[in-house]
């Protein structure tokens, strides 16, 4: 891309949501060459990449009110089809090329592969991971795949301080101070996506493939739901301001996406509303919030969406997010959200919270047969019930869960794919096996663990209609996992119902050494990171967590203190989390999920943690390893089986594949 271009089309170009008929293209115009509230732009399509004969041609206006950003739907294509786009400027700038392709009719049953991923922290030359996809492919060592599907936190709060090349937050293009509180917060939040989309690596993936995206909950704040913000209360003005800023940077199809049989189309394009910061109150079902200002900003935008790829796959996208209720977290009780003074931090320290007692809590109202126990037990005292008056939570909203149970039923794909903006298996961490003092519990409450009870309905609900080869792909924790989902893992014997195949970070932290770091406080690190001594006689630091999570603290207890696996697992009688194929928890990757008409195969690809040189690896970071699982189908109602392959490159430590 030349430089001309390049000031023209900053953020490069991009495309999105591929159905057999359309496609959308984006763009943003530099405010500069735009030279006033509204210019035009020409946006080409092609079969070649010369666009000596175009396909279409059209002429489209951008304008200050949505920041200068193009999406334009491109309707009446060939199914199955590449195409070559790009945009030009009334001077005739161009902007860089853009690849991208329509979805097969869906009579075609020819394999599939999608790649997924989750959580890009800022900053510039940290997205080798997508240097090593593109690269990849252009060597010949992977197949290009059918999408990018990007399961949540695109970007991420960036430090004030940080000089990104862009005006400081609450500050407009000419550095003036914005008095408006919606607008301010909609000038923050654009001002980090652009930020995010001056880098090549994403730049050039976006170019290159279409993506298919759902947000989490760092594209508004972190840890929310609705439009509540632990320790600020609820700020619809900042959660109307981020979905619109969403929706400009970030192409999606909405209002003109498929329906699916059974279940018509419900996302649509934003809808601007006016709002303002009001505390949250009148929870009614799903403990949804139906506060005027509350309410308005979570219906501006709907994401969730089908998007179908042949005949194998059709892709269910939820918003985990919008419309939930708080999770179970002890730490949130309705007087506390009303006054704005909850304050949880569901992913920080190593808090963990018994399983019934969450259940209990999840329930509300309704647990035991619509009679709430008075009293719960939190970190082993007796308490008032925090939820006993309140309704039973929710993380995908009654609208939501409604269309996406008949979304399930009415798929006639082979595989129904459910991009799942986190993972919604288990994690229990044994703590008191090691230490009395210490609890035994869930840690993860910001996730599906603090919504046992509709985790529980959604696998009945699979199970009970027989709906076979359902599939999650899940992002948001920064470690690889696969395993098996449980109605309730907290009976004798856990009834699994589906699989669900959770990608590492990015670019965002990894988990194993965030988590060493409260561990070691308590004087457990052991449990999260050790020291050996490797065969040169050096030491070094390896992840004691993989071990940890799936055959427990006892096991993990000795392989850090021996190195011994073979004594380690004698000595694993008891695993918190027998469900969990696999984890690995100190890489950064991203996951290649393969599909035939008889198994799935999900390749977990792990790259060098530290960040990426990419002067001195310029096709992207090493592979450190890839460990395949398998899942052939299996008869609706019955239990799916994951089976661990052998692991390609470096074996993890603790590892016995």
């Amino acid at each position: 891309m030349n430089e001309q271009s390049l000031a023209a089309f900053p953020q490069g170009v991009g495309s999105a949501d591929p159905q057999p008929d359309r496609l959308m293209l984006w763009t943003r115009l530099d405010p500069q060459v735009a030279g006033n509230l509204t210019a035009l732009l020409t946006v080409q399509l092609s079969h070649q990449p010369d666009f000596e004969v175009l396909v279409l041609e059209r002429r489209l206006a951008v304008n200050k009110a949505q920041d200068y950003t193009l999406r334009t739907l491109i309707t009446g294509l060939s199914p199955g089809t590449d195409y070559y786009y790009r945009f030009l400027t009334a001077d005739g700038v161009a902007s860089r090329v853009g690849r991208t392709w329509t979805a097969p009719d869906h009579s075609d049953d020819a394999p599939v592969d999608i790649m997924f991923a989750s959580c890009q922290g800022y900053a510039p030359s940290k997205y080798g991971v997508y240097r090593h996809l593109i690269e990849g492919e252009r060597s010949g060592r992977m197949n290009r795949p059918a999408m990018i599907l990007h399961l949540g936190d695109y970007v991420y709060g960036i430090d004030p301080d940080i000089d990104i090349g862009e005006p400081g937050p609450g500050l407009d293009q000419d550095g003036n101070k914005i008095e408006d509180p919606f607008a301010a917060a909609l000038a923050g939040h654009r001002r980090i996506y652009r930020a995010y989309l001056k880098d090549k690596d994403l730049q050039d993936a976006r170019a290159l493939y279409p993506f298919v995206c759902i947000w989490d909950d760092h594209e508004y704040a972190n840890d929310p739901w609705q439009s509540y913000i632990a320790g600020k209360g609820s700020q619809p003005q900042k959660r109307l301001a981020a979905s619109q800023a969403w929706f400009e940077f970030v192409p999606q199809i909405l209002s003109e996406s498929r329906d699916i049989p059974g279940a018509a189309n419900e996302a649509h394009d934003f809808r601007t509303a006016l709002v303002e910061n009001q505390p949250m109150s009148d929870f009614g079902d799903g403990f949804m919030s139906f506060e005027p200002n509350n309410f308005a900003a979570i219906q501006a935008l709907r994401t969730y969406r089908g998007i179908r790829w042949g005949k194998l796959v059709d892709i269910l996208l939820t918003d985990n997010r919008i419309y939930r209720g708080p999770g179970a977290n002890p730490g949130y009780a309705e007087t506390l959200i009303e006054t704005g003074a909850g304050d949880v931090r569901a992913f920080s320290g190593f808090q963990l919270h018994d399983g019934d007692m969450l259940y209990t809590l999840s329930q509300g109202r309704d647990a035991n047969n619509g009679n709430p126990p008075d009293t719960v037990v939190i970190k082993g005292e007796e308490n008032p019930n925090p939820r006993k008056h309140s309704p039973a939570v929710s993380m995908l909203g009654a609208e939501q869960k409604d269309w996406f149970k008949r979304a399930l039923k009415g798929s006639d794909a082979t595989w129904k794919v459910w991009a799942n903006a986190m993972p919604i298996m288990g994690f229990k961490f044994d703590l008191s096996a090691v230490d009395p003092e210490r609890p035994t519990g869930y840690l993860w409450t910001d996730g599906w663990d603090g919504f046992p009870n509709e985790r529980e309905e959604l696998m009945r609900y699979i199970r009970e209609e027989k709906i076979a080869d359902v599939v999650s792909l899940s992002g948001d924790r920064h470690a690889h996992y696969g395993g098996l989902v449980a109605e309730n893992y907290e009976v004798e014997k856990p009834r699994y119902v589906i699989p669900d195949f959770t990608n590492a970070a990015i670019s965002a932290f990894a988990r194993g050494p965030f988590l060493a770091r409260p561990l070691k406080r308590m004087k457990l690190g052991q449990l999260a990171e050790a020291e050996i001594t490797a065969a040169d006689g050096s030491s070094k630091t390896v992840s004691t967590l993989n071990f940890f999570m799936r055959k427990g603290a006892v096991a993990a207890d000795v392989l850090a203190r021996t190195g011994d696996l073979g004594k380690a697992l004698a000595a694993a009688s008891d695993p918190p989390n027998p469900h969990l194929v696999y984890a690995d928890n100190d890489v950064h990757g991203y996951c290649v999920a393969h599909f035939t008409a008889k198994e799935m195969v999900c390749d977990f690809i792990s790259v060098a943690r530290p960040l990426w040189d990419p002067e001195k690896f310029p096709n992207g970071p090493e592979t450190l390893r890839i460990v395949p699982l398998r899942l052939k189908r299996w008869r609706g109602g019955s239990e799916p089986q994951i089976e661990r392959l052998p692991t390609i490159g470096e074996i993890p430590f603790g590892d016995e594949v």
